[in-house]
């Protein structure tokens, strides 16, 4: 029996498998990863359409949804019961600069659920009715989410980090429901979902069959009418230091949020930050989970994280508390930022961290379904080599001296931004 337990031994490399890069006929990029065992695939569109590009808020979110409701050949009951009938599944999801439409399908099946995927993609019709049934139960839905403070907190972070007008630090109400109307959607529509905003990522059971599919149906995708790519994104409102409460009367507890504007994947430090957010509050045994949780009881929960968009990112530290904790609990974040400054981190805890993220890594390429959204956040942040090697690699080489260096630029406790909601 072992009176000590084995040394902790990280891997030598990274197996990392490349897709496949190809395009079809009308432009669009296609990466195919053929592997797995079993005959299913996964085809994913995506598409520059996040939120950030629309005019009006809600737009992006609404189209997104009520693509699956109703098109030229069906309705939205039979887009529904078509994939239910295959053992099909069909994922849409939006983020602040990329929509994307996602099918689960069984290989032989793959053509027939491409069918009615292709149906959404090229010819939705956004009824009006159901445009009206989806205003109503998602205003209510997001005037429920605003009396949550975890929610309030999110958002005025981010617009206190941006900018309330800027793209990325925009938040809607639930009376912006009101101002949609169809002919907002169709605009969006026509305008960013186009062959010229899209790349596809397909993983699984994909051989030359399931590209020609795949090709037979995305090949008919227009481009855009006119050129209506707005890339530039402004910059963030001027660093806030600030700290701010706003006040919840109702609530027992009050979240908090503390952050920092910082950069997007490619930048070479984004991987040094990203290792000092998962010792900071990226994992159970963190230095906040440790001292906010385990030590001064203040809550279940902690977390440090490193978000990252196309054209920017910020770092983003919560928990919600009691109230009459609240104080205390920000003067322990700043407290830990601080300690990331001042002293080096122990060898001993630099080993165990390195051991959970390469764990992590190895577990983000594990599996067709996995080895598809790794791709995808490459492509979308036109990263040159896969963002888990970049992340392995730096993981590897860390030392506390580097670390402690990269703490000081970044995780000043004076340079965040704090919210208090409740």
């Amino acid at each position: 029996m072992r009176s000590s337990p084995p040394a902790i031994l990280l891997p030598e490399s990274l197996p990392c498998v490349q897709p496949d890069a190809g395009a079809l006929s009308n432009g669009i990029a296609l990466h195919t990863v053929c592997t797995g065992t079993q005959d299913v695939v996964r085809v994913s569109l995506v598409f520059e359409a996040g939120s950030r590009f629309q005019q009006r808020l809600l737009v992006a979110r609404a189209t997104l949804d009520l693509m699956s409701e109703g098109t030229r050949r069906f309705s939205g009951a039979q887009v529904a019961e078509n994939f239910d009938f295959l053992g099909s599944s069909y994922e849409p999801h939006l983020g602040k600069d990329f929509a994307m439409l996602t099918v689960y399908s069984l290989t032989r099946h793959l053509q027939k659920t491409l069918g009615t995927l292709s149906e959404l993609a090229l010819h939705p019709t956004f009824p009006e009715a159901e445009l009206r049934t989806y205003c109503a139960k998602h205003k209510q839905r997001l005037r429920i989410s605003k009396e949550q403070v975890a929610c309030v907190a999110r958002e005025r972070l981010q617009a206190l980090l941006y900018g309330r007008s800027h793209p990325y630090g925009a938040y809607a109400d639930p009376e912006h429901y009101d101002a949609l109307l169809s002919e907002y959607l169709h605009e969006f529509h026509r305008s960013f979902f186009t062959a010229n905003r899209c790349f596809i990522v397909a993983t699984g059971k994909v051989g030359e069959r399931e590209r020609r599919i795949i090709g037979d149906f995305f090949e008919q995708l227009p481009q855009a009418a006119s050129a209506c790519r707005p890339e530039a994104v402004p910059p963030p409102a001027k660093q806030p230091e600030a700290d701010i409460v706003v006040e919840k009367n109702g609530t027992t507890q009050s979240a908090l949020r503390v952050g920092r504007v910082l950069f997007d994947k490619s930048h070479p430090d984004f991987a040094a930050v990203h290792v000092l957010s998962v010792i900071l509050g990226g994992y159970f045994g963190s230095r906040l989970m440790r001292n906010i949780r385990e030590e001064k009881g203040y809550t279940y929960g902690v977390f440090a994280s490193l978000l990252s968009y196309r054209h920017s990112g910020y770092l983003s530290i919560g928990t919600e508390v009691g109230k009459e904790f609240g104080r205390a609990a920000l003067g322990e974040i700043r407290k830990e930022l601080q300690r990331l400054c001042d002293e080096k981190i122990p060898d001993k805890e630099l080993s165990l961290v390195k051991s959970y993220l390469c764990g992590e890594i190895m577990r983000s390429l594990d599996g067709p379904w996995a080895l598809a959204e790794s791709t995808i956040e490459d492509l979308q942040h036109g990263l040159a080599q896969r963002y888990a090697k970049t992340l392995f690699d730096t993981v590897k080489s860390a030392t506390p001296a580097q670390l402690q260096q990269v703490a000081q630029k970044y995780f000043n406790p004076q340079s965040m931004a704090t919210i208090t909601v409740g």
